[in-house]
């Protein structure tokens, strides 16, 4: 198992609500910080849309199997919430630290 950073991720849409949108993995906490910022780098504060996703709570500490890890390109992976979900039942994905934003 391999160490990594991991945010969970929720989608709001109007009319639904909100609901839990998988996660994302991370190498290193800047490549963590650089991630986010680039997808919130792109929004208009002006103009919400109708359906987008948003970080949920702060990263934490994760370990992931060999293979999942193998799946991680320019530091960063992003699963949907039926792929992480299957990742966890398998083991694939353990949480081992709650907060790790200080």
């Amino acid at each position: 198992m391999k160490r990594v950073f991991l945010q969970y991720w929720e989608e709001s849409e109007r009319g639904w609500g909100i609901r839990p949108n998988g996660c994302s993995l991370h190498l290193t906490l800047e490549g963590h910080n650089k991630y986010i910022n680039d997808i919130y780098s792109d929004r208009d504060s002006e103009n919400v849309p109708h359906e987008y996703d948003k970080i949920c709570g702060n990263v934490i500490s994760a370990l992931i199997s060999e293979s999942l890890y193998g799946q991680i390109e320019n530091g960063n992976l992003r699963l949907d919430q039926t792929s992480f979900s299957n990742c966890r039942k398998l083991k694939e994905i353990s949480i081992i630290s709650q907060d790790e934003s200080n």
